[in-house]
């Protein structure tokens, strides 16, 4: 497969139109699909387990903040 050389899209340049601007990033963004390539099923599940995994643990983190925190509320007796 043959990419396109870097030179084409260099950010060097700033003095281009917004015309141009979006020119060059439908170009990047043309480039990036040509070799961005869909996940097989054992990539997409675990995409799906490292998801499970962090939405777990912010889920516990979250429950042991707020156990904390009402166990401080409980003997300071605040609120």
């Amino acid at each position: 497969m043959d990419y396109p050389h870097y030179e084409k899209y260099s950010k060097n340049d700033k003095r281009k139109t917004f015309y141009e601007k979006i020119g060059v990033f439908f170009q990047n963004t043309k480039r990036i699909m040509k070799i961005a390539n869909k996940p097989d099923r054992k990539e997409y599940f675990l995409i799906f387990k490292i998801c499970g995994i962090g939405l777990l643990v912010l889920g516990a983190l979250s429950y042991v903040i707020q156990l904390i925190w009402t166990i401080i509320r409980t003997v300071l007796k605040i609120g």
